[in-house]
């Protein structure tokens, strides 16, 4: 992980569930070419959260494209917690590998919330947008978008 420093006010945070991981980090035996994972955090600080993705893809010569991407969706402490409580029967929420009914559609609608790149290089316009999640039918989490 590049950074798990609020990107609201630098304070500590902590994992509230690990959405999903494929591969095998850079450098690392089994590594290749893609390394992704999701999750959400928590600022122990300001009290938001964040949707924050991750992807590693070295297929092509780093000068070629980039290889390291990041990206972050803010979550207010109202969301954050309806997604704590929408967890409560998970078994585990540090497995980004987890079959409950939550993590399975967390998984599936993660990938369509806004969310904005992270760019050390690049100053980004505007503040980032605000992941929101809902209830379903069933009570299973969503992100919405």
């Amino acid at each position: 992980m590049i950074s798990q420093a609020c990107l609201r006010c630098g304070e500590r945070q902590e994992l509230v569930v690990d959405l999903d991981l494929r591969g095998v980090p850079h450098g690392f035996a089994g590594h290749d070419t893609v390394y992704d994972w999701d999750i959400v955090l928590s600022c122990t600080g300001c009290e938001f959260g964040e949707l924050r993705v991750y992807s590693h893809d070295c297929w092509a010569p780093r000068w070629d494209e980039e290889w390291d991407m990041e990206w972050s969706g803010q979550l207010d402490a109202a969301t954050l917690d309806l997604l704590r409580r929408s967890l409560s029967a998970c078994q585990d929420r540090s497995d980004p590998k987890c079959g409950c009914a939550a993590h399975v559609s967390l998984r599936k609608t993660s990938a369509y919330t806004h969310k904005l790149r992270i760019d050390p290089n690049v100053t980004p316009e505007g503040e980032r947008p605000f992941a929101k999640v809902t209830l379903s039918d069933d009570g299973l989490p969503t992100f919405a978008y």
